[in-house]
Parts: C-alpha cells; sequence; structure tokens
C-alpha cells in the first residue's frame, strides 16, 4: 500500500491529512496522519480507506498509521497540497 494511495483517498473525503512525528528515536520518525475535528471524522476516514487495510492509531487530535512511514518524497507529496 503506498502512502500516495492513501493520501488521496483521505483528500478525496476532504479529510485533513497531516504528518505525525511518531517520536520514537533520536532521530524524525514520520508517519502519515489526519486531523481529527471530532469523533465522526475517525468514521469518514475509515470509510474513505475501506479496502485499504491499513491500521490506525488515535493520540489527540490526530488520527495516525503507524505503519505508513513517509520517504522524502511523501513528505513533499503531503506538503505541496497546502
Amino acid at each position: 500500500m503506498t502512502v500516495v494511495l492513501i493520501t488521496d483517498a483521505l483528500r478525496q473525503a476532504n479529510m485533513k491529512v497531516t504528518i505525525h512525528d511518531m517520536g520514537r528515536t533520536n532521530y524524525v520518525d514520520f508517519v502519515l496522519a489526519v486531523v481529527i475535528d471530532e469523533p465522526l471524522d475517525i468514521w469518514y476516514a475509515a470509510k474513505a480507506m475501506d479496502g485499504l487495510h491499513v491500521t490506525a492509531s488515535v493520540k489527540g487530535n490526530m488520527l495516525f498509521f503507524p505503519e505508513m512511514k513517509l520517504s522524502a518524497e511523501d513528505y513533499r507529496y503531503i506538503c505541496d497540497a497546502y
């Protein structure tokens, strides 16, 4: 599963795609995330990714995908949309 495919699916559902630093190491460990303004947004994100089989976690107002580590290209793709 590619980060771009999931990013595009989330954007098509009007989700606020962003980047989350897992903070597990001494270096930056970025993964794909979406901003959750209200709990119902989690349902919309799940619906947008139906059939994509990714694992998500929630931290604060972020739904993030620990398996979706970002490469430099993925990082630029996400940032270029804003």
